[in-house]
């Protein structure tokens, strides 16, 4: 197996966000509940970056190691999952938003 490695930074930059996604999420869950009557509902915008990190493993990774067609597809039908989950993620965050700035 012949491994490509100049899109290693690419892999290893996914995983990075993942990691940073992991800790945003045990800092917001920290955060909130030492607050005391926290009445808000959580945004989960914490996990933006980790999904764009999985994206970025998921696309590079079988690509990398020059894997078969057939896991290239099925990453790239997983990607496309995940891009979906990214958008409405962001649409949930925008409803979130617009719902604490009118009060």
């Amino acid at each position: 197996m012949v491994v490509e490695s100049a899109r290693w930074p690419l892999v290893w930059t996914g995983f990075l966000l993942m990691a940073m996604s992991v800790r945003l999420a045990v800092t917001v869950r920290t955060h909130r509940h030492r607050r005391i009557g926290a009445g808000r509902r959580p945004s989960y915008l914490e996990w933006l970056p980790g999904l764009a990190g999985l994206i970025v493993v998921v696309a590079e990774l079988p690509r990398i190691l020059r894997l078969d067609g057939t896991v290239l597809a099925l990453a790239q039908d997983f990607v496309r999952l995940a891009c979906a989950g990214v958008f409405g993620l962001l649409l949930y965050g925008g409803v979130v938003l617009a719902r604490r700035l009118r009060g």
